[in-house]
């Protein structure tokens, strides 16, 4: 409890985080991924010390973080221990703000929902905010007016019942996990781009680094962050992390001026606009099952979004996105060692890009000093043995 608390205050406080936990010796760590969890958990080790090489087959961000919506949020994730992942996740992300500096947008414009009168909805949508707001989150249920007065030019359409939350923001996430790869790289992480890990290396029957493509990678410690990916190479150190298929299209437009500055989800539709001015819309939050990810849905997505903002400018659509979200199949994270090889580490989830602050630090400090955390208890591998 009193880690919790103390860690909890240096969250909401933003700030930095402390660099005397590293262990002495200084550990050498491989970190496998540079998708947002892998680029976290590669900057907090680097933070603390370690000794920190990142493999990535492709490139920072490249991969399944590339697809992602990237809506930093806490909304209707239950039970408590996982809407507390997020929304530390949240403080986490401003914590970052504050270290990583310019070189980590982020826009904290909130976010803003509504629905039409269809069945359910308003009922599930009240549940959700009176849960919400049981346990601090700060949002609020608004009318029409308020939705339009905050996002003037709308067309609304039906609106049986609408929400605001002052606390969300958002990212361009391969921006995002670029610059936690920098900053990982400013503190003395190597960085090892292009590279395939094979296998994980064992000497004497112990885990001892890391086979890729370009030879071997000794460390005392590998954190597998493969997002769809870790389940065939966590299973080779005995820990199970099962995932389920989830999709995602996403339409991206070239950059405009500014137009947004909070995540807008109305019927059918979500809406941001990336810090490089490019609008992202589309299927976010279910999985899109068939859907092509070609020029004729983008063309539907933006009619979508044309529809409740007609005064838009022209939204050129410059490219398409189809993501496989990186889902276990309970839908809550899996993070811990193995118990045959306390060295490898996994961390595969869902909700990665909000959690990837609070992740990075937890697991970082797992790692260097074999202290589980509280908050990652109800989230171990073991669930699954």
């Amino acid at each position: 409890m009193l880690l919790k608390r103390r860690h909890l205050l240096m969250g909401l406080a933003g700030t930095a985080a402390p660099t005397a936990l590293a262990a002495s010796p200084r550990k050498s760590v491989v970190v496998v991924g540079a998708g947002i969890i892998g680029a976290s958990v590669s900057y907090h080790l680097a933070s603390y010390g370690a000794d920190v090489t990142i493999i990535d087959r492709a490139g920072p961000g490249q991969e399944t973080t590339a697809k992602s919506f990237a809506w930093l949020n806490a909304f209707n994730k239950k039970p408590y221990s996982y809407y507390t992942l997020n929304m530390l996740g949240i403080l986490g992300w401003r914590r970052l703000q504050q270290e990583i500096g310019n070189d980590l947008a982020i826009q904290w414009g909130g976010g803003v929902s509504w629905h039409a009168d269809e069945q359910n909805a308003v009922e599930e949508t009240l549940d959700i905010i009176r849960r919400l707001e049981g346990w601090g989150y700060p949002i609020r249920r608004i009318g029409k007016a308020e939705v339009e007065a905050r996002l003037p030019g709308v067309r609304t359409g039906s609106c049986a019942i609408a929400w605001k939350s002052d606390i969300d923001g958002t990212v361009d996430p391969v921006a995002a996990a670029k610059a936690l790869v920098a900053a990982a790289a400013g503190k003395g992480a190597r960085l090892a781009m292009g590279t395939n890990v094979l296998a994980l290396d064992r000497t004497g029957g112990h885990v001892t680094g890391v086979q890729t493509s370009k030879g071997l990678i000794r460390a005392d410690h590998v954190v597998l962050c493969m997002g769809n990916d870790t389940p065939a190479m966590a299973a080779t150190a005995g820990l199970k992390t099962p995932l389920k298929e989830s999709r995602g299209v996403l339409a991206h437009t070239e950059p405009l001026r500014p137009l947004f500055g909070q995540v807008i989800m109305p019927p059918g539709c979500d809406i941001k606009q990336n810090p490089d001015g490019r609008l992202v819309t589309g299927s976010n939050f279910g999985d899109s099952g068939d859907t092509p990810a070609d020029a004729a849905t983008g063309a539907r997505f933006l009619a979508q979004v044309r529809k409740f903002f007609p005064h838009l400018p022209p939204m050129p659509l410059e490219f398409m996105t189809l993501g496989h979200r990186v889902l276990p199949v309970d839908g809550h994270p899996i993070v811990g060692a193995s118990a045959s090889d306390p060295n490898v580490y996994a961390a595969v989830m869902h909700s990665g890009m909000t959690q990837a602050p609070i992740m990075g630090q937890c697991i970082a400090m797992e790692v260097l000093n074999g202290v589980p955390v509280d908050w990652l208890s109800d989230y171990r591998p073991s669930r699954f043995a």
